[in-house]
């Protein structure tokens, strides 16, 4: 059973603390297989003349893909998909822009040796929106997806983050997309910490219709977040809080089911990030024997 990791789990988000090849060097110190890497427009580019950047949140448009791949799998390591916050859906040019870029996104990954695009999965008006009040969301970014396959590579799977806050946040709404967009290579990343924070029993959609979670998110959710938070969403280190990780993990088979399996975290004071990170996979890998 293999894991993979993101970049921003290393990191301080875009900050410049740790460098495009220092976060490889330690993801595969840690025993990680893959990483995510997550595009950003503006960013640093790696190329012929720069083979790493300051930050690992790259410009993945303006970088020669070909090395970013050689540079990913020199540490050992392989792309396991590309991530972009890019979504939005409320307006007829939202959705076109939306479109257009995850099907730019889509031809990025196959040059990185992947098939899985992660978007974030939109902004609704407000976190925990009953589906009724935001379906045409839903409907829209069905669309924007369903759209986006047609100028992609016929291998692609689209997988948004489902998130607190998003269009696509609980169970019903994951069923709702799978109703809209019936191609089954549109899923989900089953963010398991998200679920969590929203009492959700993410598990089930490991029972109906489980081709369609092209990517589960270990993540850990401390609820309630500490007093010291500033958002209802607080991530740590695996096995520190609340995530039912053993619902999800007796539901796969051994072999992870040939999906994505991701695990990542935020709030974890950046010196202590490596081995948190560390540990999370340990631990992880035992509840692998415990449960297979």
């Amino acid at each position: 059973m293999n894991f993979g990791t993101s970049v921003h789990a290393l990191t301080d988000w875009g900050q410049p603390v740790k460098s495009f090849q220092q976060v490889l060097s330690e993801t595969a110190e840690i025993g990680f297989a893959s990483i995510m890497l997550m595009h950003a427009p503006g960013g640093p580019v790696i190329n012929a003349n720069s083979t790493d950047a300051p930050t690992p949140m790259i410009d993945l448009a303006q970088s020669d893909l070909a090395i970013v791949r050689q540079t990913v799998e020199a540490h050992g390591l392989k792309v396991a998909c590309v991530y972009q916050g890019l979504t939005k859906v409320g307006n007829d040019e939202e959705i076109a822009a939306t479109t257009q870029g995850l099907a730019a996104l889509a031809q990025m990954a196959e040059a990185l040796g992947t098939d899985i695009v992660l978007p974030n999965a939109g902004a609704a008006p407000q976190p925990q929106m009953p589906l009724a009040e935001k379906d045409q969301l839903i409907v829209a970014l069905a669309q924007a997806m369903t759209d986006a396959l047609q100028d992609a590579p016929p291998a692609t799977k689209i997988a948004p983050d489902v998130h607190y806050g998003g269009i696509i946040e609980t169970v019903a709404d994951c069923e709702e997309l799978y109703r809209w967009a019936p191609n089954t290579r549109i899923g989900i990343t089953l963010n398991i910490g998200h679920m969590t924070t929203l009492g959700q029993q993410g598990w089930t959609l490991l029972e109906e219709e489980d081709e369609r979670v092209h990517v589960v998110a270990w993540k850990d959710h401390l609820v309630p977040p500490p007093p010291e938070a500033t958002h209802p969403i607080y991530s740590v280190e695996l096995g520190t809080g609340q995530s039912p990780f053993a619902e999800y993990a007796k539901r796969l088979p051994a072999d992870g089911g040939g999906r994505l399996h991701l695990i990542t975290f935020e709030h974890v004071p950046l010196a202590e990030k490596k081995e948190a990170l560390r540990r999370s996979l340990q631990y992880m890998q035992k509840l692998w024997e415990e449960t297979h």
